[in-house]
């Protein structure tokens, strides 16, 4: 990944990596839900964001902050000194990388936390274990309240992944931390400080 070559080698770097694979696992799998379906968002929607902020695990926090360091500097600099001013107007109420006047919203979406990734193209299992699927009340497209495992596979021949089963898997990343969780606007800073640091020494 280019965005950890600056701490190449490292414990950290390594984490990230897997996280990165582990996304990609989903980016492929909604893909193929995508290409199967005829759901999806609506352009420059972002109802799921609008008043949400993530809580985040650490991994999370560390694979958003190699990604602002590599592509976004400057605005990674500026929260880790507490100079950033948030696109929002409200940005006590919600994600505070949100932009309400930007057509994408996202300003971090290369970037973006597991549950970013999730809305809108992921399923839950039922008590039954099964895949199942609810769409989003913005989603447009002849959908209803709720598909079953069975529903899926007759009309779709595919179901998209499943939230908990990608969260597990995460999870999975750091174990002894699966359950400690902050919102993203106390982890992020601390990421990037993490980050930082591991750069200095890197070069040292």
């Amino acid at each position: 990944m280019q965005e950890t070559e600056n701490i190449a080698g490292t414990r950290v770097a390594t984490l990230i990596e897997e996280l990165d694979r582990i996304y990609g696992e989903i980016g492929r799998t909604q893909s193929a839900w995508r290409e199967a379906t005829p759901f999806g968002c609506p352009d420059g929607c972002g109802s799921c964001c609008v008043d949400f902020e993530p809580d985040v695990l650490e991994c999370e926090a560390l694979y958003l902050a190699a990604w602002m360091l590599f592509h976004q500097r400057e605005r990674a600099e500026a929260i880790l000194s507490g100079s950033f001013v948030s696109p929002r107007p409200d940005p006590e109420n919600g994600c505070f990388l949100f932009d309400h006047d930007s057509p994408f919203h996202c300003t971090v979406y290369g970037g973006r936390c597991l549950i970013c990734r999730l809305f809108g193209y992921s399923g839950d299992r039922g008590k039954d274990g099964l895949p199942r699927w609810k769409p989003c009340k913005h989603l447009p497209g002849d959908a209803h309240g709720q598909y079953s495992s069975d529903e899926l596979v007759a009309r779709f021949g595919v179901a998209p992944p499943a939230m908990g089963d990608c969260a597990a898997q995460v999870s999975g990343l750091m174990p002894d931390a699966s359950g400690d969780r902050k919102p993203l606007r106390e982890a992020l800073p601390l990421a990037l400080a993490n980050l930082v640091m591991l750069e200095r020494l890197s070069r040292s």
